[in-house]
């Protein structure tokens, strides 16, 4: 009889063992099935941002040849609205001093530049496959930069609006000629997209893009304001105001190099 009982409670204990590892390797299967069916591209909501990685070079700098900041907000799987943005400022102060001589020197260049920049738009997302997700895009972009200058040369001083001036002097001569160095200006522009991203893991992916660029550069008139005398002609400096309308005009397909590297979240 204790035989008997024994022989039941082993057999009860056995299948007991047995449907708890079936239930624990069930399980298992089913998280690693709902782990590969996740999807790796952005659902609605999610915010992606990215850099640009150039392999030739070896350098990772930020997203695209205008240095920008770049975001895209997905309203739905499919549609995406696209932001990129950049600020620069440069400020440079150059001092020569020349005390020797029958015509002492001493000159302070300063130089001051701020680039801001905009581009927004929309893009479309086709359905490719698990992990390749190719689009469209259109961005409209406007940017605008400021210069100015000051030079203080011995007793005289200039203003220089709207751009940087470099003087040229003709050697064995009184006579010069002012260089354009740098020159403010407005520009806007439509740029046509194709691109893909490639989703190496969940939420992180590699890509490319290149565009039809269209756009529009409206130069700033320079004006030059000065005090004083020229040092070396001893006469009154001369004011200046270029009142000729510059533009120019660009209308093409553009590649921007190196590969996009970006995540979501």
């Amino acid at each position: 009889m204790k035989k008997t009982l024994f022989s039941i409670a082993l057999a009860i204990a056995s299948t007991a063992c047995y449907a708890q590892t079936s239930q624990i390797n069930v399980d298992t299967i089913s998280k690693k099935i709902d782990k590969a069916q996740q999807p790796f591209k952005p659902s609605t909501g999610s915010i992606v941002t990215e850099l640009n990685f150039n392999p030739f070079k070896g350098n990772l700098s930020l997203n695209n040849s205008l240095n920008q900041i770049k975001v895209r907000y997905f309203i739905s799987p499919d549609i995406a609205l696209r932001l990129g943005f950049n600020v620069s400022k440069k400020d440079s102060t150059a001092n020569f001093n020349n005390p020797y001589g029958t015509q002492s020197v001493f000159i302070n260049n300063e130089r001051k530049s701020t680039l801001i920049g905009f581009n927004f738009g929309v893009e479309k997302h086709f359905k490719g496959t698990k992990r390749l997700s190719p689009y469209v895009a259109a961005d409209f972009s406007i940017s605008s930069r400021s210069s100015s200058q000051e030079i203080k040369d011995n007793g005289s001083s200039t203003s220089i609006k709207n751009g940087w001036l470099e003087t040229i002097y003709i050697p064995n001569s009184p006579n010069y000629y002012n260089q354009l160095q740098e020159n403010a200006y407005t520009r806007y522009g439509l740029n046509l997209i194709a691109g893909f991203d490639f989703y190496v893991a969940k939420d992180f992916f590699i890509g490319y893009e290149f565009n039809f660029n269209i756009s529009k550069t409206e130069y700033k008139n320079i004006e030059v304001i000065s005090t004083g005398q020229n040092p070396n002609t001893g006469q009154p400096n001369s004011n200046f105001n270029d009142t000729g309308k510059k533009s120019a005009s660009t209308f093409g397909p553009t590649l921007i190099n190196g590969v996009r590297v970006g995540y979501s979240f």
